[in-house]
């Protein structure tokens, strides 16, 4: 869990958007199976999982959208939403991961895969960046 929290905190805009687009890109209905399952289960678990969210914090919200934030005039409409959107979309994705991890030894392995999936995606493709910036 704290590798998970940390890896959170430490986002940088450009895996927040793609962490957005990963998760905006899967099948709701599928997903509502596993975050059922998953959700059912999570009640023991509650205290653990809001000390995590408490530990992560806005990590979620993209710097980009701050800075629109802390701008007095002159902000582009459209791209705040944007950046909205993908604040949005991460705290999701975030969630669903965080869920996962707190129940993955009490339901189905491909419960847990779906719910990780977009994290996952995030993760080989934050690396393959790191390689590839040397």
């Amino acid at each position: 869990m704290d590798a998970f929290v940390e890896q959170a905190r430490a986002l940088r805009d450009e895996e927040r958007v793609f962490l957005a687009d990963a998760r905006r890109g899967l099948n709701e209905v599928v997903r509502a199976g596993a975050w059922k399952a998953a959700n059912e289960m999570l009640t023991p678990r509650a205290a653990e999982y809001t000390a995590a969210w408490m530990r992560i914090g806005p990590a979620f919200v993209p710097d980009r959208l701050e800075e629109l934030h802390g701008r007095s005039s002159g902000v582009d409409g459209a791209e705040v939403a944007r950046w909205q959107d993908v604040a949005r979309l991460a705290r999701l994705a975030m969630d669903e991961a965080l869920v996962a991890l707190l129940v993955a030894d009490v339901v189905p392995p491909p419960a847990v895969r779906e719910l990780l999936h977009p994290w996952k995606l995030m993760q080989e493709a934050a690396a393959e960046s790191r390689a590839a910036r040397g």
